[in-house]
């Protein structure tokens, strides 16, 4: 239900919802009330539209054969209680459904209209008290009231202040024009009417209110499945991911085939469009792979460690998104020529407090926190991988040293 799903429950009003469906009175609290009153409002809104010229046709097919029928002088009197009050109810009616300007007051205008008919009808029956218009007036609000209670199922509370209003109006034209008024009369079309139409429209709003309970519930938990199943899945891809990275990195390399390695999985994962990567070698900062470097990209060998973003970068230990990248640094080749890259990722690779290298990878539109948070997981194999890869670099260079010696 579309006006049940506008937003979310919180675990408070969720059991709020279940202990109302608990009780035999379904009673909500202040915002789950509004909401509920605003669902009703729609609804009501929604049958007008669609009914409104259902109900004109029936105000039609009741008025126009006694009209025509019927041509008395007590008959033409009726029709300023009995006609032209229902007819300016439905053509407001039908306006504020049509009118943009007027769809705003659409519900006041809905209580409106039911209390102008319903005190045309009233003090129609206390005029013609007696008579056959008085009937037909009687049964006229008997009509508003089913429809208003029942067809329209608009808040009965409300709708019974509605009533109790024209009843109040209609009791003071009746002084001022100075009617007797039939007490048992009306006793037996609006006052037993009345309390039947309102006991069914409260047994009706009951049933609304359990429906509409049921249904914010099942769509609560509806969203609580569908974000535990979009949480799984995020879950088993970013395993994936981890999976992936670690089958990548496995393997006796050097730090350069390790970090090809890594670009290339960048590339892929996250959708970088170039990078580099350097490892920190006596306070500088040596290459050691690239990936889509540009020709001043590529004579950047060795840089030193404090004077560079990458510097500043492996310094503080946070991976880092520089959305303004210098002109000319690591710029995208394209078809058309050189584009300065939307973003620069900086992600320094630590082990403990001992700085291993950094890498560095440009996008043409900026990473995600997902891409960010991908990282920040890979960065441990990753710092392990490095350091394996260092230390066997540096015993095969002892073993190459000790070698060279041994022949010399």
């Amino acid at each position: 239900m579309p006006a049940a799903s506008e937003a979310a429950i919180s675990k408070n009003q969720e059991g709020v919802l279940r202990n109302a469906l608990d009780s035999l009175l379904v009673t909500f609290d202040g915002e789950l009330e509004a909401r509920y009153r605003e669902h009703a409002h729609r609804r009501a809104r929604d049958l007008i539209s669609h009914s409104v010229y259902l109900l004109g046709l029936l105000y039609l097919v009741v008025v126009l054969p006694v009209m025509l029928l019927v041509d008395t002088a007590e008959m033409v009197a009726w029709r300023n209680y009995g006609v032209y009050p229902i007819a300016v109810s439905l053509l407001a009616l039908w306006c504020s459904t049509r009118l943009s300007w007027l769809t705003a007051h659409t519900i006041g205008v809905m209580y409106l209209a039911l209390g102008i008919a319903l005190a045309g009808t009233l003090l129609g029956a206390i005029r013609f008290h007696d008579l056959f218009p008085g009937q037909i007036s009687a049964f006229e609000t008997i009509y508003i009231l089913i429809i208003g209670f029942s067809i329209l199922r608009l808040p009965p509370r409300q709708t019974l202040i509605s009533c109790l209003c024209a009843l109040a109006v209609t009791l003071l034209a009746a002084l001022f024009q100075q009617l007797p008024l039939p007490l048992l009369s009306m006793l037996l079309y609006f006052v037993i009417p009345l309390i039947i139409c309102a006991l069914n429209g409260y047994i009706l709003d009951i049933s609304a209110r359990r429906n509409f309970a049921n249904n914010l519930l099942l769509e609560s938990e509806s969203s609580q499945l569908a974000r535990w199943r979009e949480q799984a899945e995020k879950d088993t891809l970013r395993q994936q991911q981890l999976n992936l990275f670690l089958e990548r990195i496995a393997g006796n390399l050097t730090p350069a085939q390790l970090f090809e390695r890594v670009l290339g999985y960048l590339i892929e994962q996250i959708g970088a469009k170039a990078g580099a990567a350097y490892t920190l070698e006596e306070q500088e900062l040596v290459r050691q792979a690239g990936w889509g470097l540009n020709a001043s990209a590529s004579e950047r060998r060795k840089v030193p460690q404090d004077e560079t973003l990458l510097g500043a970068a492996l310094n503080q230990k946070l991976l880092i998104q520089q959305h303004s990248v210098p002109a000319g640094y690591l710029d995208l080749e394209v078809g058309e020529g050189k584009r300065k890259p939307a973003t620069l990722l900086l992600w320094p690779i630590h082990q403990g407090e001992f700085a291993l290298g950094i890498v560095e990878v440009a996008g043409s539109q900026p990473f995600s926190t997902a891409d960010e948070a991908l990282l920040n997981e890979l960065h441990r194999p990753l710092a392990f991988a490095l350091q394996s890869a260092q230390r066997r670099q540096q015993f095969l260079s002892r073993l190459d040293e000790q070698d060279n010696v041994a022949q010399a």
